[in-house]
């Protein structure tokens, strides 16, 4: 209990300090090398205690990589609501640096109109991403797709796979899983981080990709589809099934709790015992 009261307190504290900060004179640039000794958790949180001007001075302190971080710890009804208080083009910046799931369900929180004008001021990339995952319908498993995911051909060895990841986990930070396509970037396997770390060179891919894995069509529909393929696997290789599918943060409560009895251990397909 008194730990819990001790970790109350300094989230409470950090809070009063942020908005302390926020609200004194320090000069712009001060404030903002304050503001960055806090995590982007905590900057969220404060949001929704600013008024509207003070957070409009935050939206011209920090810089466009720093509040797209907050705005991904943000509830998606309060960045729509942080959205309409900035120029256009700002938003569309900021939108484009988030990861494509947390940027998705922000937009579907915004009236027709202003998703249209943002969608088409986002980077190309990402506004590519974006409107594959809009062409799904909400109750498709493809609307719940993230594209945060590291991608190797299975032609390369081991050394070649890992400066590869490398490379993507710069902007793409969701590693503990590696997809695998082949030379017509069909999906072939998927190797586990800690199988390609401890994978002795030059060895190639082969060895270390797991192939025997379930795939669903993103046009499925999620939850029974779900629930009945789930049937034929074994409880320790369930995690590679909602790798494959390619969950997101907004992936619907019903299928995390079809989800939440599996322990995330990863194995080839086995028969359901």
């Amino acid at each position: 209990m008194e730990d819990n009261e001790k970790m109350e307190k300094r989230v409470q504290d950090y809070t009063q300090e942020i908005l302390d900060t926020i609200r004194s004179n320090s000069s712009p640039a001060v404030m903002g090398s304050r503001l960055e000794d806090y995590h982007e958790d905590d900057l969220a949180d404060v949001l929704p205690l600013l008024t509207v001007p003070e957070r409009c001075k935050l939206y011209r302190i920090l810089d466009t990589d720093m509040l797209s971080d907050i705005f991904e710890y943000a509830e998606s009804d309060n960045v729509a609501e942080y959205l309409e208080e900035m120029d256009v083009k700002k938003a569309a910046s900021i939108l484009s640096k988030m990861e494509t799931d947390a940027l998705a369900e922000v937009l579907q929180k915004l009236d027709k109109a202003k998703k249209k004008l943002l969608i088409e001021l986002l980077d190309p990339e990402v506004r590519h991403d974006i409107e594959m995952i809009a062409s799904f319908d909400e109750d498709e498993i493809g609307s719940r797709m993230t594209t945060n995911c590291i991608i190797i051909r299975e032609d390369l060895n081991v050394k070649q796979a890992m400066s590869s990841l490398i490379d993507q986990a710069a902007k793409n930070d969701n590693i503990s899983t590696i997809f695998v396509v082949n030379a017509q970037q069909k999906f072939y396997g998927a190797i586990d981080l800690k199988n390609l770390i401890i994978a002795i060179l030059p060895a190639s891919l082969t060895f270390c990709t797991m192939s025997a894995i379930e795939q669903i069509s993103p046009n499925k529909i999620n939850t029974t589809c779900i629930s009945e393929r789930l049937q034929h696997f074994s409880r320790s290789s369930i995690f590679f099934t909602a790798a494959m599918i390619g969950f997101s943060s907004t992936a619907s409560q019903n299928i995390r709790s079809i989800l939440s009895s599996f322990p995330t251990v990863l194995c080839k397909k086995n028969e359901h015992k």
